[in-house]
C-alpha cells in the first residue's frame, strides 16, 4: 500500500514536468530497477499519473539515461504495466521521436527481446496500427539483426502479432525501407518465414497487394537463395491461396508464359502461349511418370 501511494504521489509530482529530468538523473539505475522489479504494482500507479509527453521530452535530451535504466530492469514488469495501460503506450509513441527509440533499442537488445516476448500482441498491434508513420520511420533505424533474432526465436508470437496488424502499415514500412528489408531477409530463418506465411495466407495475400513490386523485386534480387528456401518450406495450400487471390484480383491476366511445345513424331517445337489464371492441388494420379521437358537454347 505504501508503494502504491508513493507511485501515485511520484506520478503527480513528476507530472509537473520541471522535476522530471533532475529526479530521474539523481536516482541510481540499480535502485530504481530494484524498486520496479520487486514491486510490479508500483509502475502502473506511476503511469496513471504521468504525462507521457513529459517523459518523452526528458528522454529526447538524454536517451542514454533510459539505456542505463533498461539495462538494469527486468522487462516483464514493464510489459505487464503496458499491457494494463495500452493508452499510455499510445501516448508515449505519439510524443517520442523514432531516433530516440531506435537508439535505446539498439543499445538494449536483451531488454527489448524480453519486452517483446512479454507484451500482449494485441497491445503491440494496436500501437503499430495507430502509429503507421512512426513505425515506418522507426523501421529503418532498428538493427535488422535484432528484428531477425526476435523473429527466429518467437515464430508463433510473431505470427500472432502479424495477424492483428494492418497489412497496409507493414507494407508502408517495407516500401520506405527497401535496403533494410533486404538486410533483414538475409538474417531470418527461411523456415520461420515459411511457417508464418503458412499460418497467415490471407494476411500475406493482402500484404502483397499493398507492397510496391519494385521494392520487393529489388530486395529479392539480393536474396534469391533465401526466397528459394522459403518457397521450399511453404505448404502447397498457402501458395495456392496467394496465387488464387492474385488471379481473382485480375493481376495474373497480365501475365503470359511463352512455351515451346514438342509435337510427338514431328521432331520439332511449336510455340504455344498460356495464361496464368489460377491454381489447385495436383491430382497425384495424373502426375507424369517421367519428365520429358526440354528447353531450347535461347527460349
Amino acid at each position: 500500500m505504501i508503494l502504491e501511494t508513493i507511485g501515485r504521489v511520484a506520478g503527480t509530482v513528476i507530472g509537473y514536468g520541471k522535476l522530471l529530468s533532475s529526479t530521474i538523473a539523481s536516482i541510481p539505475p540499480r535502485v530504481m530497477a530494484d524498486a520496479i522489479n520487486d514491486n510490479p504494482d508500483f509502475l502502473p500507479k506511476v503511469m496513471e499519473q504521468v504525462d507521457p509527453a513529459l517523459i518523452a521530452g526528458a528522454l529526447d535530451g538524454n536517451p542514454q539515461l533510459l539505456v542505463d535504466y533498461l539495462n538494469e530492469i527486468d522487462p516483464k514488469p514493464i510489459a505487464d504495466a503496458l499491457n494494463l495501460s495500452p493508452e499510455f503506450l499510445m501516448r508515449t509513441i505519439d510524443a517520442l521521436s523514432p531516433e530516440v527509440i531506435a537508439e535505446v533499442i539498439y543499445d538494449t537488445p536483451g531488454f527489448t527481446i524480453g519486452l517483446m516476448r512479454a507484451l500482449d500482441p494485441e497491445v503491440l498491434a494496436q500501437a503499430i496500427n495507430e502509429n503507421p508513420d512512426f513505425v515506418s520511420r522507426l523501421t529503418g533505424k532498428i538493427s535488422p539483426d535484432l528484428v531477425a533474432r526476435v523473429t527466429n526465436d518467437n515464430a508463433s508470437w510473431v505470427a500472432g502479432l502479424l495477424e492483428k496488424i494492418d497489412p497496409g502499415v507493414v507494407a508502408a514500412g517495407v516500401n520506405r525501407n527497401s535496403d533494410w528489408i533486404a538486410r533483414l531477409t538475409r538474417e531470418i530463418d527461411p523456415k520461420v518465414m515459411a511457417q508464418t506465411i503458412n499460418a497467415l495466407s490471407d494476411w500475406t495475400g493482402q500484404l502483397l497487394r499493398e507492397l510496391d513490386p519494385a521494392v520487393i523485386a529489388g530486395s529479392l534480387d539480393e536474396t534469391v537463395s533465401f526466397l528459394e528456401k522459403v518457397i521450399d518450406s511453404m505448404s502447397p495450400e498457402a501458395l495456392i491461396s496467394v496465387f488464387n487471390k492474385l488471379a481473382r484480383n485480375r493481376v495474373l491476366e497480365q501475365v503470359q508464359i511463352d512455351m515451346a511445345v514438342g509435337v510427338p513424331m514431328r521432331n520439332k517445337f511449336m510455340e504455344a502461349p498460356c495464361q496464368l489464371m489460377g491454381a489447385s492441388r495436383m491430382d497425384p494420379t495424373r502426375r507424369p511418370r517421367a519428365n520429358h521437358t526440354k528447353v531450347l537454347p535461347g527460349q
